[in-house]
């Protein structure tokens, strides 16, 4: 797969002006955050063959996932917020672009509630207080597991993630655990889209005004290292001893 790979030096990465530069930097961070961790979805086994244990290892995976997506939709919301502070006087124009992309961003945000709970309930903190409530509103009689392999990765304390994980599904769908775990995906999903789009049009725009897209050369991602979904499946767990 053929790619484009610019090279410049710090110096004139340096020559940014200050207000674009720290945000130009942890804004690219926050979008390799987020774009590296899709082939663990892309390529991820198939659940539709999976056997109970190796439903419950891909689901705790997918779902940490997501939570891990969801955390940094909501970091970056404060980012793009503070930059748009921060060059509102001296990049007015740009400042009112970015400020309208964030306003969809933070509409969206405002209007998942449940999104907010995973963000600060789960995704950032381990509340105790939060586990042990949603866990009354767990059915009396839902069956719950605990799986235990002899290498790592085989271990699941799946009951931990199957109460949290409901409990966003049937807040998301309003009380419908199925639309729930939809409106989850589908909203990370359009979000990260909209976010790495609002992301390439800044870097861009700023790359292209300091000459940092000059020396461009074309280099590729071999077959050993780039594949189709379907593919490639990524591993349920490695070598090595069980923690139980």
């Amino acid at each position: 797969m053929e790619v484009s790979l610019f090279r410049f030096s710090a110096r004139q990465l340096q020559t940014i002006h200050a207000d674009h530069l720290g945000f130009i930097i942890a804004s690219s961070h926050c979008c390799n955050e987020l774009i590296c961790v899709m082939p663990y979805i892309i390529f991820e086994q198939d659940i539709e063959e999976a056997n109970e244990v190796e439903r419950a290892l891909i689901n705790i995976r997918f779902f940490t996932i997501v939570r891990h997506q969801i955390a940094k939709i909501f970091e970056y919301r404060e980012l793009c917020n503070d930059y748009v502070s921060a060059i509102r006087k001296t990049f007015p124009s740009l400042a009112e672009s970015v400020r309208e992309e964030t306003k969809l961003i933070s509409r969206r945000i405002g209007a998942a509630k449940w999104a907010q709970v995973v963000r600060n309930k789960v995704a950032f903190h381990f509340d105790d207080q939060y586990a042990a409530e949603i866990l009354k509103q767990t059915p009396p009689d839902q069956e719950l597991i605990f799986i235990v392999g002899k290498h790592r990765g085989q271990t699941a304390f799946d009951f931990a993630d199957r109460i949290i994980v409901e409990s966003m599904f049937v807040d998301a769908g309003n009380g419908d655990r199925e639309l729930g775990l939809n409106v989850v995906k589908e909203w990370t999903i359009e979000l990260q889209r909209q976010i790495e789009g609002s992301h390439a049009r800044v870097v861009s725009q700023i790359f292209s005004q300091y000459g940092i897209f000059r020396n461009k050369e074309l280099s590729e991602i071999r077959d050993a290292w780039c594949a189709l979904p379907g593919q490639v499946a990524i591993p349920l767990s490695t070598r090595g001893g069980s923690i139980v």
